[in-house]
């Protein structure tokens, strides 16, 4: 996605600059960094002084530019306004891209300490914990249910047994995605502090971005719609298809948005309402991440602390009772 941020913005650029779009598109095969891109970039140059469109060629690329970067450009460029189509996609991409760069930033420290104590914790049942079992056996001390457990555990997890296990892991935790992916609706979605903030962040800038430039409604609920299918945007769109109100096509979907949708509907200013409620979601979608990060990072710390004290105590749990007997 940086890339294509990237490669989007200094095609707005050079058009903007007073540039040819085979002109700028041939400027780009010959500078931009990303090998994929500017071989792409020279093809569709190509293609342009053939006579087939911009958005038409961008269909013969599909890992390099999804579904909703060709609808907004085919949208742009059948309306004559493929300049501002890119200017919103710059736009969006750069805001994904700060979205994605702020999660990895709140997950990274925690998820860096869990990796580290589940690999501490590995280490200590395959070479420490032996060595305490052996210990005990020699000195004859009564071991706890809790230490024998341990012990137990210790010869039960191999290597080859863990490996086949994280496999195991993973295959379920990605089956269970993808069924909840399928079966969890919008309206449960939007219950979720961070994930319902984020829909509804993604559903106003995209509608806000593409309405704004001067497209349909309808359009701009196509574009978000295939953004997020699980968000509201598949909703109202077939709302508005329907002949009926985005307001109606929004129930299930938090009331702050749908407050924002009424009142641009009854004002008669819909992109500007959307545009605010953007900026409230933005505002949100900060908060939350903010708060999580608060409270995730003690909590890991926590949580990891107690794995090791447990350990340690578990383990020393003979040499105690040894202790009293001396």
């Amino acid at each position: 996605m940086k890339s294509l941020a990237m490669f989007t913005r200094q095609l707005a650029s050079m058009l903007r600059g007073g540039l040819t779009l085979v002109a700028s598109l041939k400027q780009l095969a010959t500078v931009f960094p990303h090998k994929g891109y500017s071989r792409v970039a020279g093809e569709m140059a190509l293609g342009l002084t053939m006579g087939y469109g911009f958005s038409q060629q961008l269909g013969n690329y599909p890992r390099l530019f999804p579904a909703f970067y060709r609808g907004v450009t085919e949208i742009g460029e059948t309306g004559d306004s493929l300049l501002p189509a890119l200017d919103t996609l710059a736009h969006y991409y750069r805001e994904r891209e700060v979205v994605k760069n702020r999660l990895l930033r709140i997950l990274f420290y925690p998820l860096l300490l869990i990796i580290v104590a589940l690999g501490s914790g590995m280490i200590a049942l395959w070479y420490v914990v032996p060595g305490f079992s052996s210990l005990y056996a020699v000195l004859g001390a009564r071991v706890p249910a809790a230490t024998s457990w341990v012990f137990a555990l210790a010869e039960a997890v191999t290597p080859t047994r863990m490996l086949l296990a994280g496999i195991g892991l993973a295959a379920v935790f990605a089956g269970g995605c993808r069924f909840l992916a399928k079966r969890v609706r919008w309206r449960t979605l939007a219950k979720l502090p961070l994930v319902g903030t984020l829909y509804c962040y993604w559903f106003c800038l995209v509608t806000a971005m593409i309405t704004q430039a001067g497209h349909t409604l309808e359009q701009a609920l196509t574009m978000a719609a295939a953004v997020s299918r699980r968000g509201p945007g598949p909703a109202a769109l077939e709302a508005i298809r329907e002949g009926r109100s985005l307001y109606s096509g929004l129930e299930g979907s938090p009331g702050v948005l749908r407050s924002f949708v009424a009142q641009g509907e009854a004002t008669g200013e819909l992109p500007e309402a959307l545009a605010r409620a953007t900026e409230y979601y933005r505002q949100g979608l900060e908060d939350v991440m903010e708060n999580f990060q608060r409270l995730l990072e003690p909590v890991s710390v926590l949580i990891v602390g107690g794995m090791v004290a447990a350990m340690l105590l578990v383990l020393m749990l003979p040499v105690l009772q040894l202790a009293r007997v001396f």
